[in-house]
């Protein structure tokens, strides 16, 4: 079923902007975002940055459709938030960011690898994200898989050390089979998540740059008779992962070499 059509040039019933604007903010100034956002798919990402980097609250909530969140402000020129889980969610974050005048998003989140040398705790920088996902066919015809800002994605996998790699991004947590992660392989993925491929197609059709930097918090077995699924993701992991995440998202923002 296709969802998304060419000869449609309607307007949406609602809006980013519209959206924002029905919620009577008190306070204008607490949407006065930088152009730099990162956004967290994974847990403990935002309090970490608080606890040590001092990070300051800047917008008591997110105005996004679903389930807003606290934005914080860290250096004055990057804000950091929890992206949310999936895709439906990942797609309303970034639009209603790009409605507050974000024009660069960098995701750090967590995926499962399945791919031959990648092993729990490997960091890799997605070349391109296979749309397993319903949101993205919202906004491009019958589209394969989406890829980030080439430049953006460059400059960090540069500064983090990290591979470039293929994923696969799904909406089914309990559909990733043995034999569809057989043909992922076989497409050249290394791993899954949920949000990477929305965040790219949305990112790309407003307009913002956008990249992922990924840590494998677990390895799947190939074969039903390997070990089993285990999560293996320690706090060690989370908090090194996280440090050169910041590292990486202050250098770019202060060199701006990626921007178009």
């Amino acid at each position: 079923m296709n969802w998304f059509f060419k000869q449609d040039r309607t307007a949406p019933i609602i809006t980013a902007r519209a959206h924002i604007a029905s919620m009577h903010i008190e306070n204008p100034d607490e949407l006065n975002y930088p152009e730099t956002a990162i956004l967290f798919y994974m847990h403990s990402g935002v309090e970490y940055l608080k606890e040590e980097y001092g990070a300051r609250l800047l917008s008591k909530k997110l105005p996004r459709f679903l389930q807003g969140c606290p934005v914080y402000l860290m250096d004055d020129d990057i804000c950091i938030l929890d992206g949310g889980r999936g895709a439906p969610q990942a797609a309303d974050t970034v639009e209603t960011l790009a409605a507050l005048g974000v024009e660069r998003v960098i995701t750090v989140g967590m995926f499962g690898a399945f791919g031959e040398g990648v092993e729990t705790g490997d960091i890799i920088v997605p070349s391109l994200a296979f749309i397993e996902e319903g949101t993205s066919q919202h906004y491009l015809e019958k589209p394969e898989y989406a890829y980030p800002d080439e430049a953006l994605a460059h400059r960090l996998a540069e500064l983090t050390g990290a591979s470039k790699a293929r994923i696969v991004s799904t909406d089914s947590v309990y559909r990733q089979t043995y034999f569809k992660e057989r043909l992922w392989r076989e497409k050249g993925a290394v791993g899954v998540d949920m949000e990477t491929s929305a965040v790219f197609t949305v990112s790309r059709c407003l307009g913002i740059s956008a990249a992922s930097l990924l840590i494998a918090s677990d390895k799947h077995p190939k074969e039903p008779g390997e070990a089993k699924w285990e999560w293996k993701m320690t706090r060690e992991m989370r908090c090194g992962f996280f440090d050169r995440a910041v590292s990486a998202v202050r250098e770019i923002v202060r060199g701006g070499s990626e921007k178009r």
